[in-house]
């Protein structure tokens, strides 16, 4: 890992590991530094994704970064007719949820007691803080969260009625500041992290970027959503660091083929992908469990007869959180099958 650090930056965070609660007077008592220069190179670590807090160490096995989109579900449901043909209308159902791949995968990791750190954008609005605040409580490091003054949380409603058609309005206001401009201030971040989750609904250069950063300092990563042949084209396929979790479905479709019957009908097209040199491709084989394929192996790891394998996210996640663990792929894959199913 490429640390980017430099010489004092280093000495503090040796004192750091062994004196992790040494107060800021003591610490730069110890340098031979003024108390606001020790607050300073505090700050720098914090932002480049070494320490948090006071306690400050990360564990450095457990870093897990995600980037991605964060806004607000507004669900409508219309009412109708009553039952029984009276003139009566059913009252709707209004219904509010965080959303976004970024948030999503977040709150995942969180529940997996990995305390990831999400840079994500959420307006200086009622809406935001109120995420803001649920995403700290649940264990998510929202030091790196963008803010933004003069442009409001994202929003998406979706509108259904009784016959179950729907449609989306999406307000993608929230969305501008997540672009490639805004993310140079935290590439130590990125740099500094041990695996990189990624959201491919992000802009296609700010995507770009995120991956050219993980390839350039040897990072683990996965980008979600992403078609096949814009991994292909951004040489993510042949990055030995780089895993791809998808669902059956998409699969099938990026790779022009019938929709398989059966889980072994995909393993040819498996290979062929994990033979570009990517670490590990995982397709979610609907309730019926997951297709692993590495370089050494390609199977079909069925579901447990009373629990789903879970959904990408809930796979992605998992996978994350078991191998910044120190599990090797088949039994991070295993770990993330079985805590799916119980969240």
């Amino acid at each position: 890992m490429n640390d980017h650090l430099t010489t004092r930056e280093s000495e503090i965070l040796e004192i750091l590991k062994k004196d992790p609660m040494i107060a800021q007077d003591d610490l730069a008592e110890r340098l031979h530094i003024s108390r606001s220069a020790a607050a300073v190179h505090i700050s720098n670590l914090m932002r480049k994704g070494h320490i948090a807090g006071r306690g400050y160490v990360f564990d450095e096995h457990g870093r897990i970064l995600v980037v991605g989109k964060t806004w607000l579900d507004v669900s409508v449901r219309t009412g109708g007719g009553s039952a029984d043909g009276t003139d009566g209308v059913r009252p709707g159902v209004i219904k509010l949820a965080g959303a976004g791949n970024g948030y999503l995968l977040a709150l995942e990791l969180a529940r997996r007691n990995s305390e990831p750190t999400l840079i994500t954008f959420l307006g200086r609005d009622e809406i935001g803080a109120q995420m803001l605040s649920h995403l700290s409580s649940e264990g998510v490091n929202v030091q790196n969260i963008i803010r933004g003054q003069d442009i409001s949380t994202g929003k998406r409603l979706v509108f259904s009625g009784l016959n179950d058609a729907a449609f989306l309005v999406k307000d993608d206001e929230g969305e501008l500041p997540l672009g490639p401009e805004a993310l140079p201030s935290r590439e130590e971040l990125v740099k500094n992290t041990r695996i990189l989750l990624i959201d491919g609904d992000l802009p296609l250069k700010t995507v770009a970027y995120l991956a050219s950063v993980a390839v350039n300092n040897n990072i683990v990563v996965s980008v979600l959503g992403w078609p096949l042949n814009l991994l292909r084209a951004q040489g993510l396929l042949a990055y030995p660091q780089f895993f791809l979790v998808c669902s059956v479905r998409d699969l099938a479709a990026q790779s022009s083929i019938v929709l398989p019957g059966e889980p072994e009908e995909l393993f040819p097209t498996c290979r062929q992908i994990v033979s570009e040199g990517c670490q590990a491709l995982v397709v979610v084989f609907g309730d019926q469990g997951l297709i692993l394929a590495t370089a050494e192996e390609t199977v079909y790891l069925p579901a447990s007869p009373l629990q789903a394998p879970g959904t990408v996210i809930c796979i992605a996640a998992g996978l994350a959180e078991g191998l910044a663990s120190g599990f090797r792929m088949r039994l991070a894959v295993r770990r993330a099958m079985g805590s799916a199913a119980t969240g």
